[in-house]
């Protein structure tokens, strides 16, 4: 057991020490003369540049497949059709044709992925083309009722892990266009 404990307090020293030796290292070479000022800003630079390069290559999009840690935002709704529920399931599917490629469906259900986590993360909230990357994913399930056919919508956030909670902001606007998507949705079924 003291073997373990050992193990994990060199695990957080090792952080810290390395990045010590690589500072007094990079320090005997510029007093020695073996590089200059402007020789390490520009490795520098170049390192920032490649960690950046692969940052958005690798880690944005493992991060967004990564589950969140907080209760997805979700709204939900259930409403009754007058058609079968084969037509019902063809109506939604063609409400939802301009995001064609994106579209899954199975026996009575239809999944409508919205946005894109990576994409989302890269341009943030401040710019339209971020705002028009939240990603939702809307799901609707179709069954036989004596009425004709029951839906039932669940959409929700599909956003990956992050160090803190959305904000209010991203909050509302997620409810805001979960509405929406449920209201295109009920118009295309005629209720």
């Amino acid at each position: 057991m003291s073997a373990r404990r050992s193990t994990r307090r060199w695990d957080r020293l090792a952080g810290p020490a390395g990045s010590a030796v690589v500072v007094l290292l990079l320090v005997q070479l510029l007093l020695r003369g073996v590089v200059s000022v402007a020789q390490l800003a520009l490795g520098a630079a170049v390192l920032v540049v490649v960690a950046l390069v692969l940052g958005q290559r690798f880690v944005v999009p493992r991060l967004g497949h990564r589950p969140p840690r907080r209760p997805r935002i979700t709204t939900t709704r259930v409403w009754t059709c007058p058609l079968p529920p084969e037509e019902t399931l063809e109506r939604i599917r063609t409400a939802f044709e301009d995001l064609a490629p994106a579209v899954r469906s199975a026996e009575g259900c239809v999944e409508v992925p919205v946005g894109s986590d990576a994409a989302f993360r890269r341009r943030g909230t401040g710019s339209e083309f971020g705002w028009r990357a939240l990603p939702l994913l809307a799901t609707f399930r179709i069954a036989p009722s004596d009425r004709g056919s029951e839906v039932a919508a669940e959409v929700r956030d599909d956003l990956g892990w992050y160090p803190q909670d959305p904000g209010r902001l991203v909050e509302d606007e997620i409810n805001r266009r979960s509405a929406a998507l449920i209201e295109r949705a009920i118009c295309a079924t005629g209720r």
